[in-house]
């Protein structure tokens, strides 16, 4: 790699036993275009350098020193370092450009109604990116990458949440061109496709959508929430006290359960104990008999009507067993949840 004007004269410098100090005499002066000047003293002489930035400020004044030092004592003049600093130069910087905005535009929450688009068509939720910040503080440009599945669309604007919105929003148009894209081509199809039977089911549908349309709509919910944290949102529909109070209750039924013999009375106690602790809970609970081959012992199956529904199933020698066991597997799942 070659070598810097700094350090061909901090080498130079410490075969004579002492090292250049540097002094930042003039810093920036906080104007849009600042100027930075560093000087440098070493063997009783001393230079100074300007630059845009401080690195390049430093290295301007280790080059002018080392200039210095070869007039001084009569030396060839030095050749051009191969290696220059790397120059800050904002004049000629290439920024993103921010989008400009119509102010007669009506504004649209991109953003929630993105989340609402994904949700109908069963997409990923979508994803932001911080891409680059860039510019000076009084005029910085940000962008922002919008991610759903493969699609990525890039927003760039003067604040993180234009940004973000702008990104959301290309994102926007673009599902909506993919979706509306994909209904023309399942309507072109049905068009070849038609047969007379169904012009006449057309005809039935134009017929009653006066009175259909008289329904009231219904939207299709957005649960917002993976299976795989589904626990967290049952445990934030309960109040403290009430999911509380219900896992005290099943780990007593646990308890009792396992130590409850095999008779009737036994099973229809636990299970009447169970139905009173899922009523503040709001769930139902039902019973599925299976039949096994050749009579070869019982199982008893329990369905609660969460959402997902919880399903345990038991094998028991005896059908009461069966059942039994069968409320401490669900009841065990259902604390799992809760706690």
């Amino acid at each position: 790699m070659s070598k810097t004007p700094v350090s061909i004269l901090q080498e130079m410098m410490v075969k004579k036993c002492t090292i250049p100090n540097y002094e930042l005499i003039h810093n920036g002066g906080g104007s849009h275009e600042n100027t930075f000047t560093y000087q440098v003293t070493c063997d009783g002489l001393s230079a100074t350098g300007m630059g845009r930035c401080k690195k390049d400020a430093k290295h301007e004044a280790a080059k002018a020193m080392l200039e210095t030092i070869a007039k001084v004592n009569g030396y060839p003049q030095l050749p051009a370092s191969p290696a220059q600093s790397p120059k800050h130069n904002s004049s000629t910087a290439e920024a993103p450009t921010a989008a400009q905005t119509s102010s007669n535009t009506a504004f649209i929450n991109a953003i929630g109604t993105l989340q609402e688009l994904c949700a109908d068509n069963n997409l990923q939720e979508p994803r932001y990116e911080n891409v680059s910040d860039v510019g000076p503080p009084h005029a910085r440009v940000f962008t922002i990458h919008c991610i759903v599945s493969t699609f990525v669309e890039r927003g760039i604007a003067t604040t993180k949440r234009q940004a973000k919105h702008e990104a959301a929003k290309k994102m926007m148009d673009r599902i909506t061109d993919v979706v509306a894209g994909k209904i023309r081509d399942i309507s072109i199809y049905m068009k070849n496709e038609k047969t007379a039977y169904d012009d006449e089911l057309d005809n039935v549908a134009i017929s009653q959508y006066p009175e259909l349309t008289k329904l009231p709509a219904i939207k299709k919910p957005n649960l917002g929430v993976k299976i795989s944290e589904y626990h967290i949102k049952v445990k934030n529909t309960l109040e403290n006290n009430v999911r509380y109070e219900a896992i005290g209750k099943l780990v007593n039924l646990i308890n009792d359960a396992k130590l409850k013999s095999d008779s009737e009375s036994s099973y229809e106690t636990i299970r009447s104990k169970f139905r009173e602790i899922l009523i503040p809970l709001n769930i139902e609970m039902n019973e599925i008999r299976l039949n096994t081959t050749n009579n070869a012992g019982y199982v008893a199956a329990l369905s609660l009507d969460t959402s997902p529904a919880l399903i345990e199933m038991n094998y028991g020698d005896e059908e009461e067993k069966a059942k039994i066991g069968a409320i401490i597997k669900v009841a065990t799942t259902l604390h799992m949840l809760l706690v």
